[in-house]
């Protein structure tokens, strides 16, 4: 069976925690970047002119992450607008839409042990599963952090030693714009280096976006979903101790730019976890990503996809954020092995 490449980082400084990064994943750096020139339809010094916009406007409250970028980029031996290519792609891949994603919460008085869980099927190109690997990173200052990446960037999901930890969802809202603001990547890097799940929101909240994206945000002490937008940011809690989500606007419908069938999969992967409330586990929680009910057969959507036309499941995750442990598979978990990593 498949599994990702598992890095130990623990370098002092950003900086050097970058280098160890881009020393250690270069060969999966350079696939991404091989694959990303063939995704953009644009020439690449287009898309990495539209990347450096970012560099200027997050100088003054993230260059220690811009630091760990140029560090990534030193140990890869790749130039640092790529980096930032790497870095804002959900951004630069915005125009047109694609469809990311199902995730979920799970809180103690929904789940067997009375644990915390949170966890996602990661839908997107099957190549990123190729171009994509597991960190445990030590920044030497109290914070640990396990996560899940593209080789290259900062982060994309995962949880801390203080029981903190994301998933996010893809959305889509008329109020988008190919303007700057803070990539969802420094985003998510602020919430998994935060001590509480408060810190953590007001990262999100407080910084300026010019896109939409849904942040899942757990904690031993309860789960928030964030859907935010350039405009606002809508906050969800769980109902009866479950949280799921999917491409798509819950609250205010009418944000949302194009109706899909992004619609069904929260909705069904709620109603699998709801038949087990009270007695939920690891175990349970993987038979329900597993899923490939379609409510619209033509449209090849599930918890577990595998849609070639569009996206497919590459990694799913489970977070034990009580625990502090993970359970992650290679590609759809139908056909994988869930693997144990603790923190």
């Amino acid at each position: 069976m498949r599994e990702f490449k598992y890095i130990t980082i623990d370098g002092n400084t950003p900086y050097e925690r970058g280098k160890q990064h881009g020393e250690a994943a270069r060969e999966l750096i350079g696939l991404g970047l091989d694959r990303y020139h063939r995704k953009f339809k644009a020439p690449w010094e287009t898309v990495r002119e539209k990347a450096e916009r970012y560099v200027e406007f997050l100088t003054a409250d993230y260059s220690d992450l811009l630091d760990e970028i140029r560090g990534i980029g030193d140990g890869a031996g790749v130039d640092f607008e790529d980096m930032m290519v790497l870095n804002t792609r959900y951004e630069l891949s915005k125009f047109p839409f694609a469809k990311e994603c199902t995730t979920f919460a799970v809180l103690p008085d929904a789940s067997e042990n009375r644990h915390v869980y949170l966890g996602m099927n990661w839908d997107n190109a099957r190549w990123m599963q190729d171009s994509s690997l597991l960190f445990h990173v030590n920044e030497q200052n109290g914070i640990r952090y396990f996560c899940m990446t593209e080789a290259g960037q900062l982060i994309r999901h995962g949880f801390n030693n203080f029981g903190v930890g994301i998933v996010t969802n893809n959305l889509d809202s008329k109020a988008d714009t190919d303007g700057v603001g803070v990539p969802t990547n420094f985003m998510r890097r602020r919430v998994i280096t935060s001590r509480s799940m408060e810190e953590a929101v007001d990262h999100i909240v407080s910084a300026p976006r010019a896109v939409s994206c849904n942040l899942m945000i757990g904690s031993e002490n309860g789960t928030i979903d964030l859907e935010v937008n350039p405009k606002y940011d809508i906050r969800i809690i769980p109902d009866n101790g479950i949280l799921t989500h999917a491409n798509h606007f819950r609250v205010h419908r009418e944000l949302e730019k194009d109706f899909d069938q992004a619609f069904f999969r929260d909705v069904r992967l709620y109603s699998l976890l709801e038949r087990r409330r009270g007695s939920i586990n690891p175990e349970f929680i993987q038979d329900c990503l597993k899923d490939h009910y379609r409510e619209n057969p033509e449209s090849g959507e599930a918890v577990c996809n595998h849609d070639e036309r569009w996206a497919v499941t590459i990694a799913s995750q489970i977070y034990d954020l009580t625990a502090k442990e993970a359970f992650v598979c290679c590609g759809n978990p139908c056909e994988g092995t869930y693997r144990h990593y603790s923190l």
